[in-house]
């Protein structure tokens, strides 16, 4: 009989633990600002092209036509004028806060903090960061999005994505 009570509490559990993760699962799909920015602000420092999923018509189309392009190629002449490869400029992105305040139902600042390290490779970066090696730098930045398409967009100057 005792075995059958701990094995009996043992099975709902389990089946509340899976219960829990399908919710949260279902609860993460949500598009919410903070997650948008966060998103690009990965894409942005891990220099992946993805990043133009994140932005707005007006940056994706607009007169700075192929804005991550230009973007990606800069970091390229940068890396190779220092003597590396394209993977060199890549970083990741940690410790990062978001605070987003709604300035109506389809506009949105958020502002991000965090810390970026030099990242030439997944393992790289776990490892640095596991082991505190390598240079960090803050990162500290403030994000305008816009909802488009039912999904939000970060709009403006987002970090350095448009300097020359």
């Amino acid at each position: 009989m005792d075995s059958g009570t701990k094995f009996l509490t043992f099975t709902s559990i389990i089946m509340l633990a899976l219960i829990l993760q399908v919710v949260l699962a279902v609860a993460d799909q949500r598009d919410h600002p903070e997650k948008a920015a966060v998103e690009f602000a990965e894409a942005y420092f891990w220099l992946d092209p993805s990043m133009a999923d994140r932005l707005c018509k007006d940056l994706a189309q607009g007169t700075e036509k192929n804005a991550v392009q230009n973007y990606l190629q800069r970091m390229d002449q940068t890396a190779r004028s220092l003597g590396y490869e394209f993977n060199y400029m890549k970083q990741g992105l940690y410790h990062i806060d978001v605070k987003a305040s709604l300035k109506d139902a389809d506009t949105a600042v958020v502002t991000l903090k965090g810390e970026r390290r030099r990242t030439i490779n997944p393992v790289f970066g776990l490892v640095a960061r596991w082991f505190f090696m390598g240079e960090t730098h803050p990162v500290q930045e403030t994000l305008n999005l816009v909802r488009e398409g039912g999904s939000w967009k970060v709009c403006g100057q987002p970090f350095q994505l448009l300097e020359s």
